[in-house]
């Protein structure tokens, strides 16, 4: 007679009030790393001008915010790929992961080649298509050692080599817990020429959503971890600070130095975007935030390439970085790809094809219809507190 015995127990379901902040976190996150993928265009003689305002906001948005908001994205991938994998064999969850992560890179790398070999017939300019060699096209597809050609996907290749490795990781996390992530946090600070991930910091964080979940921590002491978190991030905002005040080149810096101060920023990021998904939660923007998160996936996928082809645009009319009229570029086009999103998304919804290949699979229903059930939610949600 077969018995379970032997089976790990399954997790706890995840309560409503944090899919909620999940969801707010999603639109949230990609928001924020929009900005950084903003091209400033010919940063010519920036060093010879005196700083101004808006040099201090483009550092809070790109270097602050902007790269360390996908830190809390993988603590919340690692924290669901545990349920995923109590509930199925490694090898059926390869396979998922890679029609939902694979799949849409390439996709999406292809519509960005598809687009660049047009505006190359059309201007003559054909300086972002790869070089003529076979690791230069398989980068720009499948970004096996440098950038692909819509570059924020690199997130998603380093994503399926996380869910690759999610058996050994929850061996290793439940029985060894201390070891496990003694070797994370070196791989993290020197493992950037093994190639394995683009960004190695990214398994660490991805491990500490798993282990958060194996251990079966509740969202009050969650939410306690974030606040000490907070606090640290407001000294890490101080170093950056400093650092960029004194013009001091960050990646001049010693490896292992810029590496560890990176991951300490994005760490205590992850808490700080945590925590402004509570207070989100609890006000007014959150039916927007839940609104918008079945777009959050394409948004992600696509926001880089509308950057690269409109911005050529706005910066003809707004100028490059330096200009008093490119804040106008900066800000205008996060907003933009919002738009353009949901009006794509809204287009393909009826595709299944489309929707396998652009969206990892994921279908959402008319947009009018969302914001009715919302607004009933939330009517819902006020009544209950009242």
């Amino acid at each position: 007679m077969k018995t379970n015995a032997s089976r790990p127990s399954p997790v706890p379901a995840v309560p409503p009030l944090v899919s909620d902040r999940v969801r707010i976190a999603r639109v949230l996150c990609i928001f924020f790393m929009m900005f950084v993928h903003v091209q400033p265009g010919i940063m010519e003689n920036i060093q010879d001008r005196d700083t101004a305002i808006f040099d201090f906001v483009y550092f809070a948005f790109t270097r602050l915010l902007g790269l360390s908001s996908v830190s809390l994205l993988s603590v919340v991938s690692g924290y669901f790929i545990v349920a995923s994998l109590l509930k199925t064999d490694p090898l059926a969850l390869a396979r998922s992961k890679f029609k939902t992560l694979i799949v849409p890179l390439v996709a999406w790398n292809l519509v960005m080649l598809a687009l660049l070999v047009a505006y190359g017939l059309m201007t003559d300019k054909w300086r972002d298509m790869p070089d003529p060699t076979l690791l230069s096209w398989a980068n720009a597809l499948f970004a096996v050692t440098a950038w692909p050609l819509d570059v924020p996907l690199w997130f998603l290749r380093d994503l399926f080599i996380c869910c690759l490795l999610v058996p050994v990781l929850y061996q290793g996390l439940k029985h060894f817990a201390l070891p496990t992530v003694a070797l994370l946090v070196i791989y993290a600070l020197f493992g950037e020429d093994f190639y394995l991930l683009q960004r190695p910091q990214l398994l660490l964080f991805f491990a500490l959503g798993m282990w958060l979940r194996i251990t079966g921590t509740g969202a009050a002491t969650i939410d306690r971890l974030s606040l000490f978190l907070t606090a640290g991030l407001a000294v890490m905002i101080g170093i950056f600070v400093t650092i960029r005040v004194q013009n001091i080149l960050i990646g001049e810096m010693n490896d292992q130095l810029r590496i560890t101060l990176d991951t300490l920023l994005r760490i205590t990021m992850a808490g700080g975007f945590w925590v402004l998904t509570g207070l989100i939660r609890h006000s007014g923007l959150a039916a927007t935030f839940i609104r918008l998160e079945p777009y959050s996936f394409l948004l992600f996928c696509s926001h880089a390439i509308l950057f690269n082809f409109a911005g050529i645009i706005f910066r003809r009319f707004f100028g490059d970085y330096g200009s008093n009229l490119f804040p106008i570029t900066f800000f205008t086009l996060p907003l933009l790809a919002v738009l353009c999103a949901v009006i794509g998304l809204q287009m393909i919804r009826r595709s299944p094809p489309l929707l396998f290949l652009l969206n990892a699979g994921h279908g959402v229903p008319p947009w009018r219809k969302v914001g009715k059930r919302e607004e009933n939610k939330e009517d819902a949600r006020r009544q209950a507190r009242a």
